[in-house]
């Protein structure tokens, strides 16, 4: 089937209000863009289910006006238990249908209920209206919360989703269940795709830097868009004429070498399991995190060793056999206690690869020399010498963090390239 015609609907009076800004759209046209298709216009509507409901109609009806074109609406919010919740109430107007209960949903929240020594007949009615979706539409289960989504078809191979505004419950259940639905029912435009992650680089220097020189092959027809990541920046390239994305993949890869990247994530996962290699990780700032961004795809364990957090130092002197001698020279932030931590890492677990990141992260604890956002990070490969990169995150505290752990992952990637 040829690819809809895709409007996205952000529902909340917060929102056109100004006093909160709608990321759920944004985020849903990247996910959209990255299968292959492209979103039309983004839509923002109070809490007023008279304005709701007409644009709604407005939808549904250019459905009739062109019947050859698919429309996919994908609206947010107003699903949960509050009385400015109207989303189900319009649709259940705009189709002429009553409502019924999602069992599935009805169960998870009697349960929750439960858990809480409440009997059923303890539910409040607005928790109860989070349960109920039109007749015949299908059901968007809920994994991280209670409000189900649902599709509903108004028109010839048209739809109208309705998700949850909260992002984590709307991201997973887009990602779980409305996805998987998108792909069978819609093929993507004819388009040839390439993404290339690049690596401590904002997304006005990309442009500055690469896309200004560009221009023929964007008047040719390619387009592009980029998003910043904590670390990196994801580009991604569009267009029906592969050679320009072979040129274009060509010339990035020449002007950022290794700073560019693919997947990182998923690479690393891959080469460890494939090469059957192990890692451990030793983390002064970021708290675990290092560790968790490691062991966030299943079958890590194949791979992961284990970690130490080390933020005191006697703990650095203890555990990583870090000198004393060396902190009190050059400090727990330095490239000397950075490769003594990784360095005795290594020893301490005997793994293939070891990670150490020491930094400071802030708010507090800088100083001129070494300012918030200072970090190192040690990298080695048993039986090679160790090294330590030094970088200067901006950001606060858990974008500095953030940066840190995804760019260890970065260098590891590196490492496991050279071997």
């Amino acid at each position: 089937m040829k690819s809809p015609r895709i409007t996205i609907i952000a529902t909340g009076s917060e929102i056109t209000a100004g006093r909160s800004i709608d990321t759920n759209s944004g985020w849903i046209a990247q996910q959209l863009f990255e299968e292959g298709w492209k979103v039309r216009n983004f839509i923002a509507l109070p809490d007023d289910p008279k304005i709701i409901l007409e644009e709604l109609k407005h939808l549904k009806d250019s459905v009739a006006k062109d019947p050859h074109t698919p429309v996919l609406v994908i609206m947010t919010g107003g699903l949960g238990s509050t009385e400015d919740d109207y989303s189900l109430q319009c649709v259940l107007e705009l189709q002429n249908k009553e409502r019924e209960v999602s069992e599935k949903a009805r169960i998870k929240l009697e349960r929750l209920f439960a858990s809480r020594g409440k009997s059923y007949e303890e539910i409040l009615p607005t928790m109860l209206r989070q349960v109920y979706v039109p007749e015949g539409a299908k059901v968007l289960d809920n994994s991280a919360g209670i409000a189900v989504g649902f599709m509903e078809e108004i028109g010839n191979s048209s739809y109208l989703i309705c998700m949850p505004g909260v992002p984590s419950e709307m991201k997973e259940m887009f990602s779980r269940k409305l996805l998987p639905i998108l792909k069978r029912t819609y093929a993507p435009e004819d388009l040839f795709q390439e993404t290339r992650w690049i690596w401590s680089i904002g997304e006005s220097m990309f442009q500055e830097q690469f896309m200004k020189g560009q221009k023929d092959l964007l008047d040719a027809g390619m387009e592009w868009g980029v998003t910043a990541q904590k670390g990196y920046i994801k580009a991604i390239f569009q267009s029906t004429n592969k050679s320009l994305l072979d040129e274009v993949v060509k010339r990035i890869e020449s002007f950022y070498g290794e700073a560019c990247s693919f997947d990182v994530f998923e690479e690393v996962h891959r080469v460890l399991i494939e090469k059957q290699k192990t890692v451990s990780v030793a983390e002064s700032c970021t708290g675990g995190l290092l560790g968790k961004r490691l062991t966030d795809l299943p079958g890590s364990s194949a791979y992961f060793v284990g970690g130490v957090l080390t933020y005191s130092n006697l703990q650095k002197e203890k555990s990583l056999g870090v000198s004393h001698s060396t902190l009190e020279q050059f400090g727990a932030v330095s490239e000397e206690t950075c490769l003594e931590m990784v360095n005795g890492l290594e020893k301490l677990t005997d793994s293939d690869c070891s990670l150490s990141i020491t930094g400071i992260a802030g708010p507090d604890g800088g100083s001129e020399s070494k300012p918030v956002g200072t970090v190192w990070i040690g990298v080695k490969r048993k039986g090679s010498s160790a090294s330590a990169h030094l970088y200067r995150f901006p950001g606060n505290r858990e974008t500095i963090r953030e940066n840190a752990a995804n760019t260890a992952i970065y260098l590891l990637h590196q490492l496991l390239k050279s071997n």
